[in-house]
C-alpha cells in the first residue's frame, strides 16, 4: 500500500487486514507513522516499495511516480497493482527491462481505477459509512472546523501536511 497514511491508504489498509491480507504499508515517514498504520492493521511499515525484502501478491498504489514503478517490481508471479492515485505529481518511467515476465515475475499486470466509471457505489459507500458508524473502520479524521474555515482544510490538504480526512461543519439552519 504506497500512501499509506492518507486519507484512502488508511481505509485501504484497514480492509486489506480485515480481509485477511498480509499488509505491508508505505510512508514517506516510518517513524512518525509506523505506530499508526500498525494500529489500522499494518503488518509491516517501510518507507519506499523498495524496502520490501519478498515479492507480493497485490498493491494499491495511491501515490503514482517513481513509487508506483518501485511497487510494481514488488509483484510476484501473477500479482496485480492497482493505480488510484497521482499525488506525486510526475511520471511514471519504467526502466528498460521492468515489464519483461521471466521466473518469478510473470503475468504481472497493472490495473487503473476511476471512480465515476464504477457502479454499485451507493451500496458500497454505505457498506463503507456502516463501518464507520459502529466503530469497525476508522475514518482518520485529523482536522475539523466549521464552513468559514474551508480554506484552510483545502490547503492542509493540497499541501500535503494533513494525513487523513477533513471535516467541515455547518451552523444550524434557521
Amino acid at each position: 500500500m504506497t500512501g499509506a497514511t492518507g486519507g484512502v491508504g488508511r481505509y485501504a489498509v484497514q480492509l486489506a487486514r480485515a480481509a485477511g491480507a498480509r499488509v505491508v504499508a508505505s510512508t514517506s515517514s516510518p517513524a512518525a507513522n509506523g505506530e499508526l498504520l500498525r494500529s489500522l492493521g499494518a503488518h509491516e511499515v517501510v518507507g519506499t516499495p523498495k524496502e520490501v525484502s519478498r515479492p507480493v501478491d497485490g498493491v494499491v498504489d495511491l501515490v503514482g511516480g517513481p513509487l508506483l514503478v518501485d511497487a510494481y517490481g514488488t509483484l510476484g508471479e501473477g500479482g496485480t497493482l492497482v493505480a488510484l492515485g497521482h499525488s506525486a505529481g510526475t511520471g511514471e518511467d519504467f526502466p528498460f527491462g521492468a515489464l519483461f515476465g521471466d521466473q518469478g515475475r510473470h503475468d504481472r499486470s497493472v490495473v487503473t481505477f476511476f471512480l465515476l466509471g464504477c457502479t454499485g457505489l451507493d451500496r458500497d459507500l454505505g457498506w463503507l459509512a456502516h463501518r464507520v458508524a459502529e466503530g469497525a473502520l476508522d475514518p482518520g479524521i485529523t482536522w475539523r472546523g466549521g464552513w468559514e474555515d474551508a480554506a484552510d482544510a483545502v490547503a492542509a490538504l493540497t499541501s500535503g501536511d494533513l494525513h487523513g480526512k477533513a471535516v467541515l461543519t455547518f451552523g444550524q439552519v434557521g
